[in-house]
């Protein structure tokens, strides 16, 4: 056993320097050092293949450039997220804003307004109609023929030219887009409606071909997880049937797990499923991760970054 030394702050202090003093104390400050050691591991790690999975409302939360900046220094080999995600991506590629608002507001007053509220964010109901326009018009592009939704992502991601769009950062670096719930967002739920007169057409069941082959090659597997969610089942899923269980896992959440829910379930529970291995580096942080992401990211980048 070792003495508790107390975080010490010093001027000019950067982050790398802050989770180094978190590594000596106790609660979440240490959790997060633990995470951030063992997501230096897995980077660092030539035989694994890196998943970042993505729930909640990242994006309206400000965390875009975090997650596309991670994507553009190939620090994650593969994302898996939500429709909603994508979604709030795609407006700000177009030019469309999310807003700070707050949550002590009448509703119905932002409802004529044309405002739609996440907690504290607003986003314009014009903003959904712009993106339904410029979907339209970049869809009339796209091959008359069935797609999976990682193909469709890409194409997509292609044709925007936003440089820090999430999807147009993965299509430009080769990096796969998995969105098991692209129908359960209103991106997903437009490019419905144009394919019911049009060739174009988009599988999400050939994903799962996908994600298994990418999976099955692998030597080893490592994750960030951030929120749980579909995106964790997901790769959890493809974990479980490749039987490749993850070697570095780190799990970032506010959920608890004695309610059954995926998203507060432990990596501990997970071992049992064979998705996580018996020795695997883990840990779970227990936090916001609008908090504990743009810290890790900015630790991460850091180390990884030429000096």
């Amino acid at each position: 056993m070792k003495a508790i030394r107390h975080v010490k702050v010093k001027p000019r202090m950067d982050v790398s320097m802050l989770l180094e003093e978190f590594g000596n104390c106790s609660f979440t400050a240490r959790r997060l050092h633990e995470a951030y050691s063992i997501l230096v591991r897995m980077v660092d790690d030539p035989d694994c293949l890196k998943f970042l999975t993505v729930a909640g409302a990242a994006v309206p939360g400000g965390l875009r450039l975090v997650i596309s900046d991670l994507l553009k220094r190939r620090l994650f080999d593969v994302l898996v997220t939500t429709g909603a995600n994508l979604t709030h991506d795609f407006l700000e590629a177009i030019g469309e804003h999310h807003l700070r608002g707050s949550p002590y507001i009448d509703d119905q007053e932002l409802r004529e307004k044309g405002l739609s509220r996440i907690y504290d964010v607003y986003v314009k109901v014009e903003s959904f109609t712009a993106m339904e326009r410029k979907l339209r018009e970049l869809l009339k592009s796209f091959p008359q023929r069935t797609m999976s939704g990682r193909e469709f992502l890409s194409k997509l991601g292609e044709q925007l030219e936003d440089e820090n769009s999430i999807l147009r950062v993965c299509s430009e670096r080769g990096i796969p887009i998995f969105c098991p719930a692209l129908n359960d967002s209103i991106l997903g739920l437009q490019v419905w409606m144009y394919t019911q007169t049009s060739g174009l057409k988009v599988d999400l069941f050939k994903d799962q071909a996908e994600i298994l082959d990418l999976v099955w090659s692998s030597k080893k597997t490592g994750a960030l997880i951030l929120g749980g969610g579909v995106p964790k089942n997901y790769l959890n899923q493809a974990l479980m049937t490749a039987s490749k269980p993850l070697t570095y896992a780190v799990q970032i959440t506010t959920d608890r797990p004695e309610y059954g829910g995926l998203s507060g379930a432990t990596f501990e529970e997970a071992v049992s499923w064979g998705k996580v291995k018996p020795d695997a580096y883990k840990v779970t942080v227990p936090c916001d991760f609008t908090v504990a992401l743009p810290i890790l990211a900015a630790a991460l980048i850091d180390k990884t970054s030429p000096s």
